[in-house]
């Protein structure tokens, strides 16, 4: 069950322009600030890293946001799960921009990923990640002001299911897309590289796979058991955040034909068959990890039942630096301030989007990250 926040049904964009230009203005919540520095300490020391800060509010009463997409010149796409609605963040508010056609919501289905092609430009191709009658589907419209055009289905028969369902998409920087789905409480679909249930799929604009993936299938990965973040660091290297069964929410260095356990092992278990995750929250109420995001080679991990946002600082080297389970550094911040937080991204500005899980009181906050 998703938690329902109390607080206004309204919707409204506080100070939106001076917001993406300035880190000035506060927002009417009160900000929380990471760890003070030490003035004394090596500047290597993670303790000399100034924390995030949220600085604004930039819009309140959203319908259960799931996903946050920015177009060129710096508009915000937002879809709300539940409503199936896709709502502009913006000066002018947060209109409903379009709704998409035949979305069924239960549980965790509904209206999920959005991900603007990377020639939204030339094209105007969005692509949306949603649960239709006949399971999860991903597919192509051209988006513009009046609307969405005609649905290209891309890729459907993902399994859904009101628990694991996955939904996070992303354009890599190969140009591809990637998709994040959750084995939809079939355990041992994740094992079988015959389904797409607890995958992580790569696939061209057109819903092929995408040249290179290790089974000549559209799966890139295997062995998950309900992807939810994906994110690419300066390196080009790729990582995904994971939701555990009642202990082991994962952060995993992703790497094409590798297998991750589910349902097997979790965490990072010593198993030659399977990678062991980067980096392991032993307990699910610290984190249930939804989206990720990568900035200065910090990873953002928005956390569900564990109220608060984790920042990572992430190895510099390749995937035999990756941590084996614990990534030295780790840090909370707003712990129950902002309740369940669901979607994390780099804006245009360098700032970061976070979207909040309260139900029809949930809210679009501006951050700005820790720097060194």
């Amino acid at each position: 069950m998703e938690s329902q926040g109390a607080g206004p049904a309204r919707r409204t964009v506080l100070g939106f322009g001076s917001l993406v230009v300035g880190l000035g203005l506060l927002s009417a919540c009160t900000p929380s600030a990471g760890p003070t520095p030490d003035p004394t300490a090596p500047s290597s020391d993670p303790a000399t890293v100034p924390g995030p800060v949220i600085t604004a509010t930039l819009a309140t009463g959203l319908d259960t946001p799931w996903s946050i997409a920015f177009l060129p010149g710096a508009e915000a796409l937002v879809s709300e799960r539940d409503t199936g609605a896709i709502r502009s963040i913006g000066p002018a508010g947060t209109p409903v921009v379009a709704t998409v056609p035949g979305v069924v919501h239960g549980g965790e289905g509904g209206l999920l990923g959005l991900a603007p092609s990377p020639d939204f430009t030339s094209t105007g191709q969005l692509f949306i990640y949603y649960t239709a009658v006949d399971g999860n589907r991903v597919s192509r419209f051209a988006h513009s002001r009046a609307g969405l055009g005609p649905e290209q289905v891309l890729v459907s028969g993902i399994p859904s299911a009101s628990i694991h369902n996955g939904g996070r998409i992303k354009f890599g920087p190969d140009g591809y897309l990637y998709i994040g789905t959750g084995d939809a409480g079939q355990q041992d679909a994740a094992q079988d590289i015959g389904s797409l249930g607890g995958k992580i799929l790569r696939v061209d604009p057109d819903g092929a796979a995408a040249p290179g993936n290790p089974f000549g299938s559209l799966i890139f990965s295997f062995g998950h058991r309900n992807v939810q973040g994906l994110a690419w660091d300066a390196s080009g290297r790729m990582w995904a955040s994971e939701l555990g069964p009642d202990r082991d929410d994962e952060l995993n260095l992703i790497t094409p034909g590798t297998n991750y356990g589910w349902p097997l092992v979790t965490g990072a278990q010593a198993d030659v068959r399977f990678e062991p995750a980067a980096h392991v929250w032993p307990s699910t109420a610290d984190a249930s990890p939804s989206a990720l995001a990568i900035d200065d080679g910090v990873a953002y991990v928005a956390a569900l039942r564990g109220e608060r946002l984790w920042t990572l600082p992430l190895p510099t080297r390749g995937r035999e630096n990756a941590g084996g389970g614990t990534l030295s550094g780790s840090t909370e911040y707003f712990q129950g301030e902002y309740g369940r937080l669901r979607d994390v991204v780099r804006a245009p500005d360098s700032s970061l989007w976070i979207a909040t899980n309260e139900g029809s009181s949930s809210r679009i906050l501006r951050l700005v990250p820790g720097r060194g």
